[in-house]
């Protein structure tokens, strides 16, 4: 008799439970948190190359240092890699500094390579800051 009634209990529990859910906060709250993945994602993908002139842009391209200056590890993660938002400060030739921000995916392993003051190699287009890589290999 005892399981029977604890089955009949959570049965009543599980109908109140459904008669107080409220599905269109339920779904806008999803909706919201696949829209901010998108966004993450995105953010986390190469910048799309331009039109008929991707090449010429990737045969400018130069290598760097860039000192990290933040990063923060943002609330997602894609397979077992990380999403990090990485605050760079990118050494141009001549000593001038340029601020970058990125999102990488990293992997466990690139984890520790991103504390703040450790230095990472980079390559850009000049002119084009949007265009900063990490080269991790």
């Amino acid at each position: 008799m005892g399981f029977l009634k604890d089955l009949a209990t959570l049965t009543k529990q599980g109908y109140e439970m459904q008669q107080r859910m409220d599905v269109g906060a339920t779904m806008a709250q999803a909706q919201a948190s696949m829209e901010q993945a998108s966004r993450m994602m995105a953010a986390s993908m190469p910048a799309p190359v331009p039109a008929g002139g991707g090449q010429q842009f990737e045969e400018q391209r130069f290598r760097a240092s860039a000192v990290v200056v933040d990063a923060r590890q943002l609330p997602m993660m894609i397979g077992m890699n990380s999403i990090v938002e990485l605050e760079l400060h990118v050494q141009l030739p001549g000593g001038v500094p340029l601020p970058v921000t990125r999102t990488e995916q990293l992997a466990p392993l690139h984890l520790a390579r991103v504390a703040p003051g450790a230095i990472l190699d980079v390559s850009l287009v000049p002119g084009r800051p949007d265009s900063v890589r990490v080269e991790w290999a």
